[in-house]
């Protein structure tokens, strides 16, 4: 299915409608020729209350599970933007540690960036870690608990960059969390019985003309289809070409490029 992330919104839409509508249609048609019309007419007054149940509660469903996957997306996007922001603290900080370590400090804060945003991106597509990442950090860490206080000319300055680091950390695994972070199967089971529950109730209905029945409902698994690709693509920040870009990244990158102080 992720292939589908892949490609343009309007190509992996038309794709996946085009299969759907094709095989509820043929079910429609087969269900026609073996149900008379007049016999599904009868059925009206009663399936449409049945229906319009069926259709609130899916819509509640619907609702609910956008609304979570979107405040998930949102999280997701403040949690890399702390990141960059702990890495642009630490990055300006530096100017208040001995030449020596300010010179270590700055180059694994750009070279974790350019690592982040280069492969650690690209593996957070399957929910994995980059190592090289993780091992970059850890040298970015390790060089805040080995400095020696003696050397500090200011200690307040090195508390307040241990505390960044710290949170960087942090904002560094939920990073990674959300990458691994999906709706539940269970949900998207739920979800898809739901909608072709709803689909094949329209089945129950007689419409004299049938060229209008098949226009109506290719609609709504058009609509059916849209919204259930829509909370796929909220469910996976990290793949295909909606993903949550790296633009986050950017100020830093510019900032390393164009600082011209200690």
């Amino acid at each position: 299915m992720k292939i589908f992330l892949q490609y343009h919104f309007l190509v992996s839409i038309f794709i996946l409608s085009a299969l759907s509508i094709t095989v509820f249609l043929l079910s429609l048609k087969m269900l026609r020729k073996k149900i008379p019309q007049k016999m599904l007419r009868d059925n009206h007054e009663v399936a449409g209350f049945i229906f319009n149940a069926v259709c609130i509660i899916y819509a509640v469903l619907i609702a609910f599970v956008v609304y979570a996957t979107w405040n998930s997306l949102k999280e997701t996007n403040v949690i890399i933007e702390q990141e960059s922001n702990h890495l642009l603290d630490l990055y300006y900080g530096a100017k208040a540690f001995p030449d020596s370590i300010r010179h270590e400090i700055r180059s694994a804060i750009t070279e974790y960036a350019i690592v982040v945003t280069k492969d650690e991106w690209e593996s957070m597509a399957d929910g994995n870690r980059n190592y090289r990442a993780a091992n970059v950090f850890g040298k970015l860490a390790d060089i805040f608990i080995l400095i020696d206080l003696s050397q500090m000319p200011n200690n307040n300055v090195f508390s307040e960059s241990m505390k960044i680091v710290n949170e960087l950390g942090e904002y560094r695994r939920l990073r990674l969390l959300k990458s691994r972070e999906h709706i539940p199967d269970i949900i998207w089971m739920v979800l898809i019985i739901c909608s072709v529950v709803m689909i094949a109730f329209t089945f129950f209905f007689g419409a004299k003309n049938l060229g209008n029945q098949y226009i109506m409902t290719a609609i709504l698994i058009f609509v059916c289809v849209l919204v259930l690709y829509l909370i796929y693509v909220l469910d996976h920040p990290f793949v295909g070409i909606y993903r949550i870009s790296t633009d986050t990244f950017e100020p830093l990158m510019s900032f390393i490029k164009d600082y011209k102080g200690l």
